[in-house]
């Protein structure tokens, strides 16, 4: 135990270390590409599934795209909804140039959001997909900003998104810091081309890199991973990834206030563990321990029987980790974000904790 926890340390900071020069080099590629002065063709592809009080505000987001109409389609996928949004999509004028799929057919191979989604991505036209949630707003710069970072050599982009309860709600809540770190993770990985983690309120890909792939054959029947387990998948076809750092693609998930629905959100994420590589699940195995370890010396700490060198290892941890999470919130013009560090010293390791044993035990509902 003593000689453990310094280890964990110089490992954990490495590691941290290491994702920084990822997401330095990879915000350092998104700043070097230009406007291009013609416009791609895009579709935009939505599943929703009883979102009928969140549809009219996406549906105006998207009405105040600065894109060329001709430029680019939309295909909202109604997944199984029961809330009135078929009728509503159907009488909807905001954007004339919106296809409507009403998908109420799983087959035991693909259901869920992934059978609703495949479905919207076979009917695409065009070859670049953008994705977005039914309760995001996107900005009237979202495809503007597509349009730059998918250069040809790009098969994969991903962009920030911020969450807020209500539309007029701050950006303040311990979630958007905790939200950052994982895009730290996301966007280090396709630097360095290993797939960690995605994001599919605002992620960017190929149809044919989806095609080629294989699209969701073999993890279509399980109810979440169309961003994750997805990117695994085509990451050995992908040339190139990107990650745009630029507010102007940041989108903003209204994700209500309903803290059990929260609750299950986080469950269904965490639940994956055993669905991820080997030496993925050795990752967040580590991480796991190196928490349980980091509250035991804090323990210590406070009983004022830690030593000199777990002080140390303390002060390293803290280091690195403010450094990774508040130079990751500048690239992405939220720096004033990094002001919920403190609290998130001890309450993002419980979290991990606490959802890592929880996820691990299945059962959560998802709408």
């Amino acid at each position: 135990m003593v000689l453990f926890f310094p280890i964990a340390t110089a490992v954990y900071a490495a590691f941290l270390l290491w994702l920084d020069r990822g997401v330095t080099h990879i915000a350092k590629e998104d700043r070097a590409k230009h406007k291009p002065h013609e416009h791609q063709s895009i579709s935009i592809i939505i599943a929703a599934k009883n979102e009928l009080h969140n549809l009219p505000r996406l549906l105006a987001s998207l009405a105040e795209l600065e894109y060329p109409q001709e430029c680019f389609e939309i295909i909202l996928i109604n997944d199984h909804s029961t809330d009135g949004s078929k009728e509503y999509l159907e009488s909807q004028s905001l954007c004339p140039n919106m296809k409507l799929i009403n998908h109420y057919h799983d087959s035991p191979q693909i259901i869920g959001k992934k059978a609703a989604i495949q479905q919207g991505i076979m009917t695409a036209k065009h070859d670049i997909l953008a994705f977005t949630d039914a309760d995001c707003l996107v900005p009237t710069t979202w495809l503007s900003e597509i349009n730059r970072a998918m250069t040809n050599d790009v098969d994969y982009l991903l962009s920030y998104s911020i969450i807020k309860r209500k539309p007029e709600d701050s950006i303040w809540r311990m979630k958007n810091f905790e939200r950052s770190v994982y895009y730290a993770l996301a966007s280090a990985g396709l630097y360095y081309h290993i797939p960690f983690t995605s994001m599919a309120c605002n992620m960017v890909y190929r149809k044919s890199i989806f095609i080629k792939s294989g699209g969701f054959d073999g993890i279509g029947h399980f109810a979440s991973g169309d961003d994750d387990l997805l990117l695994m998948k085509m990451m050995p076809h992908i040339r190139k990834a990107a990650y745009n750092c630029s507010p102007q693609m940041h989108i903003c998930s209204i994700d209500g206030t309903d803290a059990i629905k929260h609750h299950h959100t986080n469950i269904r994420r965490a639940s994956k563990f055993f669905l991820h590589p080997w030496w993925l699940q050795g990752l967040s195995l580590f991480v796991f321990l190196y928490f349980v370890l980091f509250y035991y010396q804090i323990a210590l700490l406070i009983l004022g029987e830690a030593s000199v060198v777990a002080l140390m290892c303390l002060l390293i941890k803290t280091g690195t980790e403010l450094y990774l999470s508040v130079h990751h919130l500048h690239l992405i013009s939220r720096a004033k974000l990094g002001a919920l560090y403190p609290v998130q010293i001890l309450l993002f390791p419980a979290q991990f904790i606490f959802y890592a044993i929880r996820g691990t035990l299945g059962k959560y509902r998802w709408k």
